[in-house]
């Protein structure tokens, strides 16, 4: 609204200009503390706070490059004119701006900045005070993210705001992101929240951290609303940093180098205790099987006296690098005239990966120009991009983590003459660097280019256009290798891909803004248009045999024979029409409506159009003259909040773009004794096919507390899906597959509660802590009767059922174990062939026997309900130390493959399985240990583990330069950090990192990482 206009750039001037820390600005003209003299050209002046004189303030006079900073004493002198403004900073204290009329000297009291009432945050299309906000709205600023080494501000996002679950599954270079979900997952089909740059759809992935202004997350429909269709799963607005208006040119470097390593590995044994329980499995599985190693093998094994003959390979150690090195770089430049403001900056990431071939690195560039035309015109423009490019092996990291769980320490790498040895699988080391390779080339243009004209003073009209184009590169190469003593082994024939993928967003945005104050009420009105056109493309051709190991950048040395190729494309488009109306009494009665009309070129024209309305209120009691008068002077703000919304989800994948349009495929039918090519219809085609919609209900309450020192804020809500498309069961005689329809229910039920504290101990100490936990309930309340296994690759012990969640796991119910042969023939059992030391099964239905049918039963979840984030900053002197530690509860992780079962696929035999059940240990951890007999391998409760986990996420300690020191050599700022990365974590699991286990639970991909860096930033 108009009302806060002027703060709003205020703020972000100051903030940006004059200070390295976070600082807002005061609404307020500073009154200086004056001896009234004739106009001087020196004006000497001191600087205090409550704790006496304030040494290293910034003291600038606005718009130029003429300033200085304070001395011990809080002492200053600068050469001014009369009419210039004086801008007064220092961290943690309000800005002040004051205007000199010839005062001989001036004093001033810096007031500290609580950061609260007066912060204001990005909304839908606009901007908004904090204190004044009727949705749920959570946010962070760049301090956050400046002194972490993360390359994804996704994986930056994991506990800082209550709601929003970010879950980073892999720490391998490129793919070091976060999973975004806020407040639950909405939909069996989908549920990433809409991402929004500088005001268009974008990407968190593709953006440097450093160039990031402000995040802020809508996480209920109130405040969402807004965006309509594409606002189901949440909406998260990216504002990227720009220069400000006569401000000098302002360059800034920061960089770090970093080491990572894995956050955890699975424990494998050595070569004896393998030999030991390979002899004991033998036995288990035949009583009468020869065994294959004798004790004296065990002791050359355990002694390492014939490292040829009694290897003791450590295959991590020989395949992995024990750490890898990181670096990321930015470089900026930002400034402006009284009319003009400009920025621009690059950046540059590399990530090299536990594995030499396997690297990643990426190049950003971003540049904006705004510009005051007229009196009654302005316009900018935003350009940026990004091209990172990622190599890998061809087996890929991936695969070469499976091949080193696989292979044992009984194997060794080499024999005597130095030739690769070859155990009838593949030996790890003799492919590295020489199977070939992966190479996945992304790359990203947008451009952005904006008009605003002001009707009148309180009316505005602004267009936008937006172009963004993503492509895609991917080819690859398979080598052919010959290895082994006698040239046994050989990786097959050479083989060779390409494929390219482009994607084109066009986005026109109108909005019309009208701001009104008139007395004690404000109004603003929001009107707008916005159309998103959305093209695919995708080629890719292969080629295998032939060829030769020294050409692979072509496929035309391949077979032409064996060629492939395909082809997909697709357009989708989105039309919207959208309103929002804001009105405050007194800013004490706070009043919110949003809709929006959505049309979408997925659905057939009767369903096509949706709307979307959403409301909001919110009561700041602590403004009311009772409260006032209370005598409640601790009481710094007190606030009631409700809203009730509905937003839109087409929640389809990509490629079913036309699921209202019929298709056709070919076919062959015989008639009588002929062979006859034919065409069929191949997909039903569904004219009802509508949105989901998704309602929610919220009610918060806002408080702080002592000047706003201490305050929290707290969220319930409840969202529920109807109309979820769903691929609902028909009979075979339809002769098609079964198509979408809109069935089902979904609902989310929680709370989000954050606590806040900030203090000033002394001058030179103060620290501000951060607290936050969130509970989300998530059930699926209505299946139409598609309750069953979750379709997608991995995904069959997963299963939709109602009264459960999203992601549930489907088995058996452990009970312990069989520890005689007279507890196998009480039963029940699942196979009849089960011995003492294998697994028992509850029998749910009380038959006598166990069955897949009657005896399964939702054991666990992928998703936690619980999450939660705590942090600190504490500032001394020149120094700040801060840390932040993340969790998530009530998830489970179920450990399979190499990560949980002994000698799985021919592979190792971890720690665990020491403690494996014998005749002599019936309390055991681990089932008899065995070999070819894969009895106790079932789905059940007995491989899951819980995957809940507090984790130190970032520890930062960091040096400021003094500003005395550095004005001397013309420096704004120079700061050295040394920052840590997931530096432990606290959690139930034994060998695999919780966060990714989920996803992950044979442990045959990257996990995540622990990293330390070293830092720099520079600013003048």
């Amino acid at each position: 609204m108009l009302k806060i206009a002027r703060p709003v750039s205020l703020m972000l001037m100051s903030a940006a200009l004059f200070t390295t820390g976070t600082v807002f600005a005061s609404n307020e003209t500073a009154t200086p503390k004056v001896g009234i003299s004739q106009q001087q050209t020196s004006l000497k002046g001191v600087v205090e706070d409550e704790f006496g004189p304030v040494a290293g303030a910034s003291v600038v006079v606005k718009g130029t490059t003429n300033g200085t900073v304070t001395d011990m004493n809080g002492n200053f002198v600068l050469e001014v004119k009369k009419g210039d403004v004086i801008v007064i900073s220092f961290i943690g204290y309000l800005t002040q701006e004051i205007k000199y009329n010839g005062e001989q000297s001036i004093h001033v009291d810096l007031k500290e900045d609580t950061q609260k009432l007066d912060e204001v945050v990005v909304v839908g299309y606009g901007v908004q005070k904090k204190v004044n906000l009727t949705g749920s709205v959570s946010s962070i600023k760049a301090e956050t993210l400046e002194s972490r080494p993360v390359s994804s501000v996704s994986a930056a996002l994991a506990g800082q705001m209550p709601g929003v679950t970010a879950i980073q599954s892999s720490g391998r270079p490129g793919s070091q992101t976060g999973t975004i979900t806020v407040r639950g997952k909405n939909s069996v089909n989908a549920a990433s929240p809409l991402v929004i740059v500088d005001g268009v759809p974008g990407s968190m992935n593709t953006i440097d951290p450093a160039d990031i202004e402000s995040l802020t997350v809508l996480k209920d429909a109130s405040s969402a609303a807004i965006y309509g269709v594409q606002a189901a799963n949440g909406v998260i607005l990216i504002t990227t940093k720009k220069g400000k208006k006569g401000d000098r040119a302002r360059v800034n470097y920061s960089g770090n180098v970093g080491w990572s390593t894995p956050t955890m590995r699975p424990k494998f044994l050595g070569a004896a205790d393998y030999a030991i329980l390979y002899n004991e499995a033998t036995l288990n599985d035949n009583p009468n099987n020869p065994l294959r190693f004798t004790d004296e093998d065990i002791e050359l094994y355990r002694n390492g006296t014939d490292p040829y003959g009694h290897p003791n390979t450590d295959w991590y150690k020989e395949t992995m690098n024990q750490n890898a090195i990181e670096t990321m770089h930015h470089l900026s430049i930002s400034g402006g005239s009284e009319k003009t403001s400009y920025s621009a900056s690059v950046g540059y990431t590399q990530q090299n990966g536990l594995i030499d071939a396997n690297n990643y690195k990426r190049f950003n560039a971003r540049t904006s120009v705004d510009s005051q035309i007229n009196k009654w015109f302005s316009a900018g423009l935003n350009v940026s991009g990004y091209r990172g490019t990622l190599m890998d092996g061809w087996n890929s990291v991936a695969g070469m983590t499976q091949f080193t769980n696989r292979a044992t320490p009984v194997e060794g790498v080499r024999n005597e003459d130095g030739k690769f040895i070859y155990n009838g699988k593949d030996n790890p080391v003799a492919l590295l660097g020489r199977d070939g390779f992966r190479r996945t080339m992304d790359q990203q243009v947008n451009g952005t280019l904006y008009g605003q004209v002001n009707i009148l003073p309180n009316l505005t009209a602004k267009a936008l256009f937006s172009v963004r184009n993503d492509e895609k590169s991917e080819d690859g190469f398979k080598t052919q290798i010959v290895y082994g003593a006698k040239d046994e082994a050989t990786t097959g024939l050479r083989e060779g891909y390409e494929k390219q993928t482009w994607w084109n967003w066009y986005t026109t945005q109108v909005l019309i803004n009208y701001n009104e104050t008139w007395g004690k009420h404000d109004l603003g009105l929001l009107g707008g248009f916005e159309q998103i056109d959305y093209r695919y493309k995708h080629l890719e051709a292969t080629r295998k045999g032939g060829g030769n190991n020294e050409l692979q950048e072509s496929l035309s040395t391949l077979d032409a024979s064996s060629q492939t190729n395909k082809e997909s494309r697709y357009e989708v488009a989105h039309r919207s029409y959208f309103g929002r109306a804001q009105y405050s009494f007194a800013d004490k009665y706070l009043l919110e409506a949003n809709v929006r009309i959505d049309g979408s070129s997925r659905f057939a024209s009767g369903n096509r159009w949706g709307t979307f309305p959403a409301f909001s209120a919110g009561w700041r009691i602590t403004e009311e003259e009772f409260m006032k008068n209370a005598g409640l002077d601790w009481l710094s703000n007190l606030k009631l909040r409700a809203g009730w919304g509905q937003t839109g989800n087409e929640e389809l994948k990509d490629e079913e773009a036309y699921l209202t349009v019929p298709s056709y495929a070919y076919d062959k039918y015989m008639f009588g004794n002929t062979l006859y090519s034919t065409i069929k219809e191949s997909r039903y085609a569904n004219l009802e096919l509508k949105w989901a919609t998704v309602t929610s209900i919220e009610g918060a309450i806002e408080a702080s507390f002592l000047n706003n020192k201490i305050g929290f804020e707290l969220a319930g809500y409840k969202k529920t899906t109807n109309d979820m498309l769903l691929l609902l069961p028909v009979q075979g005689i339809f002769g098609m597959d079964a198509p979408r329809q809109n069935a089902g229910q979904v609902q989310n039920t929680g709370f989000d509660l954050s606590i806040f504290h900030n203090n000033s101990i002394s001058k030179d100490f103060r620290y501000d802590i951060n607290f936050n936990i969130a509970y989300v309930h998530n059930e699926l309340t209505d299946l139409k009767g598609t309750e069953g296994k979750e379709p997608g690759d991995g995904r069959g012990n997963f299963w939709f059922l109602e009264g459960y969640p999203i992601g549930s796991y489907y088995g058996y119910e452990a009970d312990g174990l069989f520890n005689s042969a007279e507890e196998v023939a009480k039963g029940p059992t699942r196979t009849g062939t089960e011995q003492p030391g294998d697994i028992r099964y509850k029998d749910l239905n009380g038959d006598g026997k166990i069955d897949a049918a009657n005896d399964r039963k939702v054991i666990g979840k992928e998703f936690p309900s619980w999450t939660a984030g705590l942090g600190a900053n504490l500032y001394y002197k020149d120094f700040d130390l801060s840390f932040f530690f993340q969790g998530a509860f009530d998830v489970d992780a179920y450990v399979n493959g190499e990560a949980a079962y002994a000698f799985f696929n021919g592979g190792k035999v971890l720690e665990r399985h020491l403690d494996r059940w014998t005749p002599t240990n019936h309390d055991a951890s681990y089932p008899r240990i065995t070999m070819a007999d894969q009895i106790n391998y079932q789905f059940s409760s007995y491989w899951l583990q819980d995957a809940s986990y507090v984790r130190l996420k970032n520890l930062t300690i960091g040096y400021n330069i003094p500003k005395a020191l550095l004005s001397k050599i013309n420096l704004d700022r120079v700061k050295i950090f040394l920052t840590g990365e997931n530096l432990f974590t606290i959690t139930g699991m034994d060998s695999l990192d919780p966060e990714s286990a989920p996803s992950n639970a044979r442990g045959g991909l990257y996990s995540n990482v622990r990293k330390i860096s070293i830092g720099l930033k520079v600013g003048f």
